[in-house]
């Protein structure tokens, strides 16, 4: 089987494409345009496709401008592909990079089914976990590793639902959900592509590249909560994002200082598994 192109000479011949067809062909944006209204509809998108329609033309300009290029994400593209003519190669990377968000759309974290775990407990671990000054018995070992198991699975999509919050908050004053990464190191972009920023639930769960990265791209990051905890009590940053929702919103409305708070976003958890029990389980494959 033969190996992807370059994520360079992709982005090459992207960049190749896009000039040309804005010079000699149909302009590359009336072409996304074009494309976007094709592909996305109440039959490919479930979730409000008009909407999504107008936030994926949003995000054109991301492509053309040199602050932003790299943020473009990188669409594996087998080595003859980049020899189309431009703009055939453009039309396949466009609606690759449509087909990216779609996906991201095809369901809401919250309505998420967790699959048992792959990999079973450790027989040596529960007979660690099981001595009198622990569990106590074989039977309650068991209990914990499951109760552990539960934990890793809201732990799996617990950063999606913080993501899915957010967004239900921010919306109104005109931010996109960059779902299906289709901007890189990217959760968030306003509908003119000027602010942007990626969301991490702890301080220290972003690595030194992929801050390099996004700092070199003029992107900013939210953290919600301190990695440790402060004089005993737990730390979090609800106040900054209003912030950088505030500076980056394109609608003539003032953005109030309670529009995400820990609590709510508590109770938008809570709410969500009680309404899907599914989301998260304890359960083991072939148990």
């Amino acid at each position: 089987m033969a190996k992807n192109a370059k994520r360079e000479d992709v982005k090459k011949k992207l960049s190749e494409s896009l000039n040309y067809c804005n010079s000699h062909h149909i302009p590359a944006q009336e072409l996304f345009e074009s494309i976007a209204d094709r592909t996305i509809n109440n039959e490919t998108c479930h979730y409000d496709a008009n909407e999504r329609k107008r936030e994926m033309k949003s995000l054109f300009p991301i492509l053309l401008q040199a602050e932003t290029s790299a943020m473009i994400p990188s669409i594996p593209m087998k080595p003859d592909i980049l020899e189309l003519d431009s703009k055939a190669f453009l039309e396949l990377w466009l609606n690759k990079w449509i087909s990216k968000f779609l996906s991201g759309w095809q369901s809401l974290p919250s309505d998420y089914v967790a699959n048992p775990k792959k990999t079973v407990t450790d027989e040596a671990l529960i007979h660690m976990v099981m001595d009198a000054k622990h569990a106590g018995s074989k039977e309650r070992a068991y209990e914990w590793a499951a109760h552990h198991n539960l934990f890793m699975s809201a732990e799996n999509i617990g950063g999606n639902l913080l993501e899915e919050y957010i967004y239900s908050k921010i919306k109104p004053y005109g931010w996109i959900w960059c779902r299906g990464k289709i901007l890189t190191a990217i959760d968030f972009c306003n509908d003119e592509c000027t602010a942007m920023f990626q969301v991490k639930n702890k301080t220290n769960t972003e690595n030194s590249s992929g801050k390099g990265f996004r700092e070199s791209c003029g992107a900013k990051a939210w953290n919600r909560m301190k990695a440790e905890r402060r004089n005993g009590k737990i730390e979090t940053y609800w106040p900054k994002l209003i912030e950088i929702v505030r500076e980056g919103s394109t609608v003539d409305k003032p953005v109030p200082n309670d529009l995400v708070t820990e609590a709510d976003y508590l109770d938008f958890v809570s709410n969500t598994v009680r309404n899907n029990p599914y989301l998260i389980s304890e359960r083991e494959g072939d148990l």
